[in-house]
């Protein structure tokens, strides 16, 4: 029988998103008022086709700053998308979770890494976020910081080795 569990979680923008789109838009009405001033000044209406192409850009980047993730577990192996502004799917790591060498509520008392690649696929609002430590080919010594629900936990919980299933119970 196969062991299915899909979820999607919306990153919730930092301080950082919120600065690019601070950014983006001040750019954005800056450009559009000089090439407006433009249009008057040298009356030349293909002026106007470009402030409309810099609306419409600073729309996309706008967009583009919205994200989701995508965790799929299918007989114990792990797949991570990210999905952004809905047109667009990343694939981010495919595990097995066999592989995990350590797995669990992600804590102050999880000591801090600097020597894995850290696959930060969470929802930024700091709780029910979970950790996944493993070595894989492409990325080495990983973390996988996530935030699962009850189904997707279940079906991990179910494809973890045995060591770390005890720690689980």
């Amino acid at each position: 029988m196969d062991n299915f569990a899909e979820y999607m979680v919306k990153k919730r923008p930092d301080s950082s998103d919120n600065l690019k789109k601070i950014g983006i838009i001040a750019l954005a009405a800056i450009l559009c008022i000089v090439t407006t001033v433009l249009a008057f000044l040298i009356k030349i209406p293909f002026i106007l086709i470009i402030t409309c192409a810099l609306i419409y850009g600073a729309y996309f980047l706008l967009s583009n700053l919205s994200v989701e993730y995508e965790y799929a577990v299918t007989n114990g192996e792990v797949d991570v998308d990210k999905i952004i502004a809905r047109r667009k799917r990343v694939h981010l790591i495919t595990v097995q979770a066999a592989d995990f060498e350590a797995f669990g509520p992600l804590t102050d008392d999880v000591p801090d890494d600097d020597s894995r690649t850290l696959v930060l696929c969470a929802d930024n609002t700091g709780e029910g976020e979970y950790y996944a430590d493993l070595t894989t080919e492409d990325y080495g010594e990983t973390r996988i910081i996530f935030t699962p629900n009850q189904a997707v936990l279940e079906a991990i919980q179910a494809a973890l080795p045995r060591k770390l299933r005890r720690t689980q119970q």
